[in-house]
């Protein structure tokens, strides 16, 4: 599938957006746990700064969906399917993260905002019954996005350019995704570093990263031609002007 300049525009845009999300969400996180105890819950939910990194989150996720199924498509042109399957297992993955985090902004924090405020929560205990739900939604945000960062990485090795970077790029953070995969569930120094140091660093350059194949991409494309196919030459276009008479003396 040949992609139109304005679509791969439009992904630079979406990886620039979601590079300036990742960063509000690190440096608003930053300022909260730099107030409040990272393990306090209930004082976090109260906290602005928090709560703006959890839809700056929310948002990146949502945004990042768009970049990853360009992303797929830009390499099956020269990858099939690799490029396909390890999109569309990325793209699960994405959804996954965007459930567990909508679960802590749309119910969660409002239930302890509520326990912390005096008011009915709707639950006696909600962070219990919400910490499941989490649970469950981060392993398969792990285990999907594992395997689709594996196949996506092979695919960009074999696509030409400075696409082979982002693909040794991926499979060089396979690590990080193997932590990931074994932090589900639990709360100690080392996850917090990895949930909001060195994976949102990771998705900066992989963002950058990605906006760079966007952007050589839009380099390549010839002006006039579109998807659909190839413009028509000059000499198929000389030769309809010479045969266009006989037909006229023809008929």
């Amino acid at each position: 599938m040949k992609l139109s300049k304005s679509i791969l525009l439009a992904a630079v845009i979406g990886c620039v957006i979601c590079v300036v999300l990742s960063v509000v969400a690190v440096a608003a996180d930053e300022i909260a746990y730099a107030r409040i105890d990272p393990y306090n819950r209930m004082a976090l939910c109260l906290d602005s700064y928090h709560n703006i990194a959890n839809w700056a989150f929310l948002l990146y996720d949502l945004v990042h969906l768009f970049v990853i199924a360009i992303f797929a498509l830009a390499l099956s042109e020269t990858v099939s399917w690799e490029a396909l399957l390890g999109g569309g297992v990325s793209m699960v993955a994405t959804l996954s993260d965007m459930a567990s985090v909508s679960v802590n902004v749309v119910f969660l924090t409002p239930g302890l905002q509520a326990m912390v405020l005096g008011s009915e929560p709707g639950l006696s205990a909600p962070e219990a019954g919400f910490d499941v739900i989490t649970s469950t939604l981060d392993f398969a945000q792990a285990s999907f996005g594992l395997v689709g960062t594996l196949f996506l990485g092979t695919a960009a090795i074999k696509a030409p350019g400075i696409a082979k970077f982002v693909g040794w790029f991926l499979l060089a953070s396979l690590p990080i995704g193997i932590l990931q995969f074994a932090e589900v569930g639990l709360r100690a120094p080392w996850t917090l570093i990895i949930d909001t140091w060195v994976t949102p660093v990771c998705e900066i350059i992989e963002q950058v990263l990605i906006g760079l194949v966007f952007l050589s991409m839009v380099r390549k494309r010839p002006h006039g031609v579109h998807p659909a196919g190839p413009a028509k030459s000059h000499k198929s276009r000389r030769e309809e002007l010479i045969s266009s008479p006989e037909k006229t003396h023809k008929i």
